[in-house]
């Protein structure tokens, strides 16, 4: 082992290369200091939490700038191995490598990240000998969301801690600590005990290391984004201790994603689910093959439910004795979710369907435990999982709903009452004021939201005659009685002019069909990604009719376009032409960007509601598939054609895009993109560690 003067030299040279490099990039090349930021950020707590093992790669810079420029932003040291700062430096090294250093240092934790106050030298000998932990004194002091240029993800961070207690989870959105306390305590207002703390701290470390030994590139997803994939797909359970070797296997197996984050694998949106009869001389199944239907709701109280359960009976009809079917209902919590799908494996079941958008992130986490079942979960999800999704083209039958109301209407002043702002709702919206600039060019359609704690279109008119209600199909909590749809209000007498048909059995038929015949599988193999099937009115799974009330001429303009849709002759959104970000060139909207909409067309009056303003309900539902904007930072423009009012911004009402995050954020507000991880290896040391402090 080299002796202490030379362990100093080497650490010198990886300070001097780092400020090299770091200048060539034209960033800071020293220490960065707390002191400036709290020029600009309004401290507004501070906690002494007492002494605690802190990990060093999470200790960022120094809190005043007398020592900063002795050290790079790596924490390497930069004098002259003549100077007493060096002979301090390399007693120090000495001390650490015979018996340790045990004298705590003192630091002030910010946003997840240390500053030193007292113990820089330590710091740094700690880093060199690459030691993942240091006893320290921390002061933990909270700061005023507002003053942070990333308050959002703050504010986010901050309910995480108070949740969890936990500060060295960093993730890069907002919703992705809604997602995680989801999976670890099953609701988003929780307390997680002490000993529980601890198990997930413990596996959060050890999947940290593994992913530090199978990552050595940077990367953008920090490692609570890495970690809440891993969860995601294989689920957390306290007291199970999971050893290196497997969370290295179940990881290898995601890595792609992790790799291609934030721009993730994206499933394939099949628009068309049609199958062969024919049936192989040798199955690889004996009949009849077993299929489960898991929901939340009870088919006697929810019109959801009962959708599904006679879809699901139907099925079974229409199959003659080839599929034999269980179904589990009522099942409204997370526990008896889990228990209900546990059930349905141990009775042998060969396809488990689940019939509501929340259930997507237990079926994907039964789906990775039990890969030679087949998963299905009914909702719009274009994000990669293992689980198929499946859902109806709403869009289609709002345009249709969008007509009728600009035929019947006299003031040219229509409601849309939407629900949740998820992925598919957009495109209703769009769709809905479509339909009705095709016949009342002049029409404005005027948005507001049931699902926030309070209004958001202060213009919304009280002299409305026509009035759309969404209100989405798989709220369990809905009956027969009520009231959405196309409504003329006019007559004060609330008359509803449409009735919507989903018939869930034809999909479900033909899922079971492919999976007999063996065709199951050439969908995934086609198109190389997970499936999200988006099925309407070409594929027999939606209709409409509408009353007496609308004329007999436009039911029948109506009509001739809705035959054209079935036919595929007609597309809501065509001629609408979307210019990407670093792309002069427009191209026609694809369904991808139909699916993840987060825009509105011009002649809609309103806007998308904040996450913050929408009521808790609806914020469990939109923190697992509500838009991730993304696609903000992807679409400059719309083009829509004159018909609809000439040209419209794509203009996110409530989405930061990431890159407005990563131009405006400081260190403080937004973590770098591949510091999360404790640095293993000489050059790593000097190179990430660079990277970790660039940030900031």
């Amino acid at each position: 082992m080299p002796n202490a003067l030379e362990q100093y030299r080497q650490a010198r040279k990886l300070a001097l290369n780092c400020v090299s490099e770091r200048k060539e990039e034209e960033q800071d090349p020293y220490l960065p200091v707390l002191d400036h930021y709290l020029h600009t950020v309004h401290v507004t707590a501070r906690k002494d939490i007492g002494i605690q093992e802190i990990l060093t790669d999470r200790i960022a810079g120094t809190v005043h700038e007398g020592r900063t420029e002795s050290f790079a932003a790596n924490f390497m040291p930069l004098l002259g191995e003549d100077s007493e700062f060096a002979a301090k430096w390399i007693t120090l090294c000495t001390y650490a490598m015979d018996e340790g250093l045990r004298d705590p240092i003192k630091v002030y934790e910010l946003f997840g990240r240390y500053f030193v106050e007292e113990g820089n030298k330590r710091v740094s000998v700690t880093k060199y000998l690459k030691n993942p932990l240091i006893s320290a004194r921390v002061i933990e002091l909270t700061a005023d969301p507002f003053t942070l240029r990333d308050g959002e993800l703050y504010k986010a961070f901050l309910k995480f801690h108070a949740a969890t207690g936990i500060s060295a989870i960093l993730m890069s959105k907002a919703k992705n600590y809604k997602k995680l306390l989801k999976i670890i305590c099953g609701s988003y207002d929780c307390t997680m005990p002490q000993e529980q703390r601890k198990d997930l701290l413990s596996l959060f470390y050890s999947f940290e290391a593994v992913l530090n030994k199978l990552v050595r590139q940077p990367i953008q997803a920090t490692s609570g984004d890495a970690f809440l994939m891993f969860l995601e797909v294989y689920g957390w359970q306290p007291d199970e201790v999971i050893p290196d070797s497997v969370i290295e296997k179940e990881l290898t197996s995601i890595l792609p994603a992790i790799l291609a984050y934030p721009n993730t694998h994206k499933a394939a949106l099949l628009t068309d689910t049609s199958v062969s009869d024919y049936k192989p001389f040798l199955s690889i199944f004996r009949e009849p093959i077993k299929a489960a239907l898991i929901q939340t709701g009870d088919p006697k109280t929810s019109s959801w439910s009962r959708m599904h359960y006679e879809a699901f009976k139907e099925m079974e009809k229409q199959m003659d004795g080839r599929v034999s079917i269980q179904i589990y209902e009522n099942e409204d919590t997370p526990e008896k979710i889990e228990r209900a799908f546990e059930l349905a494996i141990a009775d042998g079941a060969q396809v488990i369907f689940s019939s509501h958008p929340l259930m997507l992130q237990i079926t994907n986490q039964f789906a990775a435990k039990y890969p030679k079942i087949h998963f299905l979960n009914c909702s719009l999800n274009p994000e990669a999982t293992n689980v198929r999704t499946y859902y109806t083209r709403g869009y289609e039958i709002q345009f249709l709903q969008g007509m009728a109301a600009g035929a019947l209407t006299t003031s040219g002043r229509i409601g849309y009452i939407a629900d949740y702002p998820i992925y598919g709702a957009i495109a209703d919206i769009n769709a809905f004021a479509i339909g009705v600039s095709m016949v009342r060019p002049e029409a404005r359609v005027y948005l507001e939201w049931s699902t926030t704690d309070e209004a958001t279109n202060q213009d919304f008119p009280v002299d409305i005659d026509m009035i759309y209600i969404a209100g989405q199909d798989f709220d369990t909590r809905i009956a027969s009685g009520k009231r959405f749809g196309l409504f003329d209000v006019r007559t004060g007498k609330f008359a509803n002019l449409s009735v919507v048909h989903q018939k869930w059995g034809v999909f479900y038929t033909r899922i079971l069909t492919s999976i007999l015949n063996r065709s199951y599988k050439n969908d995934a193999e086609n198109n190389g990604a997970p499936i999200s099937y988006w099925l309407g009115l070409s594929n027999g799974l939606i209709d409409v009719s509408f009353s007496d009330a609308l004329p007999f001429q436009t039911r029948r303009l109506i009509e001739r376009i809705k035959d054209d849709m079935a036919e595929k002759h007609f597309f809501v959104f065509d001629g609408i032409h979307v210019k990407h970000k670093d792309d002069e060139q427009t191209a026609p909207i694809s369904m991808e960007e139909v699916a993840t909409m987060d825009w509105l067309i011009d002649n809609i009056v309103g806007t998308l509601p904040k996450e913050t303003k929408l009521i808790p309900s609806a914020k469990e539902l939109v923190t697992l598939h509500g838009l991730d904007g993304k696609e903000a930072e992807t679409i400059d423009e719309v083009q829509i054609p004159a018909s609809t009012g000439g040209v419209a911004v794509a203009r996110p009402q409530s989405i930061e895009s990431d890159e407005t995050e990563e131009k405006a954020g400081s260190a403080l507000a937004s973590p770098a993109p591949d510091s999360d991880r404790p640095q293993t290896g000489g050059e790593r040391d000097g190179k990430e560690n660079r990277e970790d402090s660039s940030a900031l």
